[in-house]
C-alpha cells in the first residue's frame, strides 16, 4: 500500500520581499558605479581628441603665419612690418608664401586680424590691387597672463633701447612709423579651443606661441649701432 505525502504550502522557503528589495538595491548600486566609470572614461576620450583637434588647428595656423614671416624680407629698403600693426592686428609685407623672398618678386600685403568678439583670426592679402580674405582659425581667444605672456596675441621687438637685449615695442597700441621701422622681432601667441567638443571643460583648450626674425644676418650687438629688420 502506497502511503501518501501530504505537502505543506507553509513549509515551502522562497525570497521575501525584503530580500528583493535589498538584491535591486545592490544591483543598481553596482551599476550605477559602472555607468559612473564610463562616463568618466567617455570624457577623458572626448577631452583628449578635443585638445588633439585644437592643438592641430593652432599648429597648421602658427605655421601659415610665421612662413609668410620668414618670407618677408622682400628688399633690405622696405621694413616688413607696416603701419597699423597692434596687439590685435599684424600688417607686414612678404614674398610668396612657401617660396623665397626675392627684389624682383611682387611683396603682398598681408593683415592678419584677431577679433576677441567673434574669436577668429583672418587674414587679408593684398597682391596688384586684388584683395582676398580667409578665415585662418575660429574659437581663438588671447592668451592667459600667466607666466611671461603679456594676454597680446601680436608683440614686437627691437634692440635698439640697449645693445644686446630684446626690448618689446608697440604691444598695448598701434605701432608708430618709427617702431615698425626697427621691428625686428615678432612674436605670435594664442588660445586656440576645439570647434566641437561634448565636454564644457577648459581644459580642451590649447596656448601655442611663436616668433620670426625679421632680419637676413644675425643683429651685431655694438654701443650706438641700431639693428635694422633685413640687413
Amino acid at each position: 500500500m502506497r502511503m501518501k505525502r501530504e505537502i505543506n504550502l507553509e513549509d515551502e522557503e522562497g525570497t521575501s520581499m525584503v530580500e528583493l528589495v535589498v538584491g535591486m538595491g545592490m544591483g543598481m548600486v553596482v551599476l550605477a558605479g559602472l555607468s559612473v566609470l564610463l562616463i568618466v572614461t567617455l570624457r577623458g576620450n572626448a577631452r583628449v581628441d578635443a585638445r588633439a583637434e585644437a592643438s592641430d588647428n593652432a599648429r597648421v595656423t602658427m605655421t601659415r603665419i610665421t612662413e609668410q614671416l620668414h618670407s618677408a624680407c622682400v628688399t633690405p629698403a622696405t621694413a616688413p612690418v607696416q603701419y597699423g600693426s597692434g596687439a590685435e592686428k599684424l600688417v607686414f609685407k612678404h614674398g610668396t608664401y612657401g617660396g623665397e623672398a626675392s627684389a624682383s618678386a611682387e611683396a603682398i600685403t598681408t593683415t592678419i586680424t584677431f577679433s576677441p568678439t567673434e574669436g577668429t583670426l583672418r587674414q587679408t592679402d593684398v597682391v596688384g590691387g586684388k584683395e582676398t580674405e580667409r578665415l585662418l582659425l575660429s574659437n581663438v581667444s588671447a592668451p592667459s597672463t600667466s607666466g611671461q605672456s603679456t594676454g597680446r596675441v601680436f608683440q614686437y621687438w627691437n634692440n635698439t633701447v640697449q645693445p644686446g637685449r630684446f626690448e618689446g615695442t608697440g604691444t598695448a597700441h598701434t605701432l608708430e612709423p618709427s617702431e615698425v621701422a626697427m621691428t625686428i622681432l615678432v612674436t605670435v601667441a594664442f588660445r586656440a579651443n576645439p570647434k566641437s567638443s561634448p565636454v564644457a571643460d577648459t581644459g580642451s583648450a590649447t596656448e601655442i606661441e611663436n616668433s620670426a626674425t625679421l632680419r637676413l644676418t644675425p643683429p651685431v650687438y655694438e654701443e650706438g649701432k641700431q639693428a635694422k629688420p633685413c640687413e
